[in-house]
C-alpha cells in the first residue's frame, strides 16, 4: 500500500511537468514531411482505419491524416489546453497518459507517437501499453530525440527518456515488436539567442509492426 502511494505521488508530479504543444513552424514542417512518407509507404489505401495520435498537442497531424482521407482519428495528450484545442478542430481527443491508457486490448490499427515517448519516465512499461493498444499487424510510427544533440533536451523538463538507437530497439523488442524501419534525420535549427549560428539536431525514427496472433502463439 505504501508503493502504491508513493507511486501515486510520482504520477502526480510528473503531471505538473506537462505543457502545452501548439503548432510551430518547426514542428508542422516535420508533420508535413513524415505524414507524407507515411501515406505514400506504412499506412496503405484502407481510409476507414483507427488511427491513434499519442501526444497529438493541438492536433495538427490529424488535421494532415485527415487530408489524406482517414476519418477514425483519436488523440491522447496530457495537456487539458491541448486536448480543448484539438476538439476545437474538430477531432476526439481525451486527457490520457500515454502509460495507463483506458483503451481496450487490440483497439488501433496505426499510431502515431511523435516527441513523446521521451516524456515517458518508464518506457519499458510504455512500449508494452503500445503494444497492448494496438490490434494485431497494426503499426506504430515513433519519432524521437537522439542523444547528446546541441540543445541539452535530456535536462529539460518532462524530457526523462533519451536513449540511443541500440537501447530503443532492445526495449522494442522485449516488448514484442517486429521493427519495420529504423533510421534518423537531421533538421536545421536556429537558437533565439543565437541566430546567426544555426544548428543540426538528430532525431530517432522507428516503424514498428504488432506480429498477427497466428505468429504471436508460434
Amino acid at each position: 500500500m505504501e508503493n502504491n502511494k508513493k507511486i501515486e505521488a510520482f504520477l502526480e508530479l510528473i503531471k505538473t511537468e506537462v505543457y502545452s504543444e501548439p503548432d510551430t513552424p518547426m514542428h508542422t514542417s516535420m508533420i508535413d514531411m513524415v505524414i507524407k512518407d507515411l501515406g505514400e509507404n506504412q499506412l496503405g489505401d484502407d481510409k476507414s482505419i483507427s488511427i491513434l495520435d499519442i501526444g497529438c498537442g493541438q492536433g495538427y497531424a490529424m488535421t494532415k491524416l485527415k487530408e489524406l482521407g482517414f476519418e477514425n482519428l483519436q488523440g491522447i495528450t496530457m495537456s487539458q489546453e491541448d486536448v480543448d484545442a484539438t476538439i476545437k478542430r474538430g477531432f476526439k481527443c481525451e486527457n490520457m497518459d500515454q502509460s495507463f491508457m483506458t483503451f481496450s486490448d487490440n483497439s488501433y490499427d496505426f499510431m502515431f507517437s511523435r516527441h513523446c515517448l521521451e516524456h515517458s519516465p518508464f518506457p519499458y512499461y510504455t512500449l508494452m501499453e503500445y503494444f497492448r493498444v494496438c490490434k494485431p499487424d497494426g503499426k506504430i510510427y515513433i519519432e524521437m530525440p537522439a542523444p547528446d544533440n546541441h540543445r541539452p533536451l535530456e535536462h529539460i523538463a518532462n524530457h526523462y527518456s533519451i536513449m540511443g538507437v541500440k537501447m530503443w530497439i532492445a526495449l522494442m523488442q522485449r516488448t514484442g515488436w517486429k521493427i519495420l524501419v529504423a533510421t534518423d534525420f537531421t533538421i536545421k535549427l536556429t537558437d533565439q539567442n543565437n541566430p546567426d549560428k544555426p544548428f543540426d539536431e538528430k532525431n530517432l525514427v522507428f516503424v514498428l509492426q504488432k506480429p498477427t496472433n497466428e505468429q504471436l502463439t508460434k
